[in-house]
């Protein structure tokens, strides 16, 4: 990869026909990652309301053992990472690898199979939670026995893009195809270690706190955050009608970001009772995350501000941009947030949610979503029904994820400060009313979102039953015009 024209050109000797099998190719498991993916959506933006309304009114569903606070929490919490965002992140792999590859996908059949293992397990996995049987890691809830059959499903999916790579035929690997390959490596080696030291030989000590925390983090940093990366140096130069700026140091962007993310969620442990040496570690790692980002604002915010007027970017493009800013402004959070002087007042409060909304939604949905919003027309082969229910989607979700991350965020520093000053709060009661109406203002976001998400399965739907009854005769490069020379189809 010597510059920026070689992840744009257009690719030599590709018919229209050789496109439209591509696409044909990923069809059948896309459609199944996209559709299961809406509805944990849903079912996550369901329990997560019910989690939060807890907050202000105690009694909601307190007679249910099912849905008391510490069970329907998690539940929320692995519904959306698990069900929807690696539904979602699974259907952008895919169809990426292969357009970037320029070949078919391989074993489409199998991936479909190793998506209804991975939606079964999950299933499973929020079901042990339901019922009390959970391990009560972040993000590792899920009880042990479902891990196998998510290895499984995990190995067919995976497997199945690492073959379509390794078939490829085209003589460049693009900066998209870095992030996705080492998202598809990387989450079963981290999943291997959690599984192994926490829930089958579980460590003493503070290695237990260390080994959680880098898993629940590494989780976002190591493969959805990924995948969504790769997206935006997909979709940002199809979108805007020109090169990524300062393409050049995308590989440099790539090395730091790989290296620096692995020891960043240390930054969690400050001011806890771990060795120092831990906490040291993640507060540098997370200031040096300024070296990547640095090259991210380069890549993504320059290319934005130097696109051509007038450039009709589509739904796509919107959420990409959003997202894009939501990434850069959550490496600058993380690093202020780690910082000891502002961690021994934000540390436990509500202000580690609000950063987990504004990676998990704010940065990685959005751009899952404007990657979907461009794919699914090219593997159906026709529009989205409906203008109006994207338009609803976007600023449902763009103002919701703003009220959410913003009233959270202050309400942490209020927490804060007044678990700090115990002569003006006596009692943590009196914390808890004094943190109220940022919950109660979070509540209000969270209905935002359920709006937005229950447009987009609608539309979801739509489309996907469009698809299997009605029988196209055009093709998306004649549905979907491109731009000369930067707007090609892989």
């Amino acid at each position: 990869m010597s510059s920026a024209s070689s992840d744009l050109g257009s690719p030599a000797g590709k018919s229209r026909a050789e496109l439209n099998e591509i696409d044909a190719s990923t069809k059948l498991p896309v459609l199944l990652f996209l559709v299961s993916g809406a509805v944990w959506l849903v079912v996550s933006s369901l329990l997560g309301l019910i989690a939060s309304t807890q907050l202000v009114q105690p009694t909601f569903f307190a007679d249910c053992e099912w849905f008391t606070h510490g069970r329907v929490k998690p539940m929320a919490q692995n519904a959306f990472v698990y069900g929807w965002a690696f539904n979602a992140a699974f259907a952008v792999i895919v169809w990426l690898m292969a357009r970037l590859s320029r070949t078919v996908a391989a074993s489409p059949v199998t991936t479909f199979v190793g998506g209804l293992f991975w939606n079964a397990g999950v299933s499973a996995g929020l079901i042990g939670i339901m019922i009390g049987d959970t391990t009560g890691y972040k993000l590792l809830e899920m009880p042990g026995y479902v891990a196998p059959l998510l290895f499984v499903a995990y190995g067919l999916i995976g497997g199945g893009v690492a073959i379509t790579f390794g078939r490829g035929r085209s003589f460049t690997v693009y900066a998209t195809q870095w992030y996705l390959l080492a998202a598809v490596f990387w989450f079963p080696w981290l999943y291997s270690i959690a599984q192994v030291t926490l829930v089958h030989s579980a460590p003493r000590g503070t290695a237990q706190a260390i080994t959680a925390a880098w898993y629940s983090f590494s989780v976002y940093g190591l493969f959805l955050a990924p995948v969504a990366l790769g997206a935006i140096y997909y979709l940002l130069p199809k979108r805007l009608g020109r090169s990524i700026a300062g393409y050049s140091l995308a590989r440099f962007g790539f090395w730091s970001y790989a290296v620096l993310i692995t020891f960043a969620g240390m930054g969690q442990l400050v001011g806890s009772p771990v060795p120092a040496w831990v906490q040291t570690v993640g507060v540098s790692a997370n200031v040096f995350l300024l070296i990547p980002a640095f090259v991210f604002g380069l890549n993504f915010i320059v290319t934005m501000v130097k696109a051509p007027r007038g450039v009709a970017g589509g739904p796509a493009l919107n959420f990409v941009r959003f997202g894009a800013l939501m990434f850069l402004l959550s490496l600058l959070l993380g690093i202020y947030v780690s910082l000891p002087s502002v961690a021994k007042i934000l540390q436990l409060t509500l202000a580690g949610d609000a950063l987990d909304q504004l990676r998990f939604y704010g940065f990685v949905s959005m751009v899952l979503f404007g990657a979907i919003y461009f794919l699914v027309p090219r593997v159906v082969v026709d529009r989205w029904p409906s203008g109006a229910l994207i338009f609803a989607h976007f600023w449902a979700s763009a103002l919701g994820i703003l009220l959410v991350v913003g009233s959270l965020l202050i309400g942490g520093f209020v927490q804060g400060a007044a678990i700090n000053d115990a002569v003006r709060f006596e009692s943590f009661t009196a914390v808890v009313s004094a943190t109220q109406p940022f919950v109660f203002a979070s509540v209000l976001g969270l209905l935002l979102l359920l709006i937005g998400h229950l447009a987009y399965l609608v539309h979801v739907i739509q489309v996907t039953v469009s698809s299997l009854v009605t029988s196209k005769q055009d093709s998306a490069e004649t549905l979907f015009p491109n731009p000369p020379a930067l707007e090609v189809n892989r």
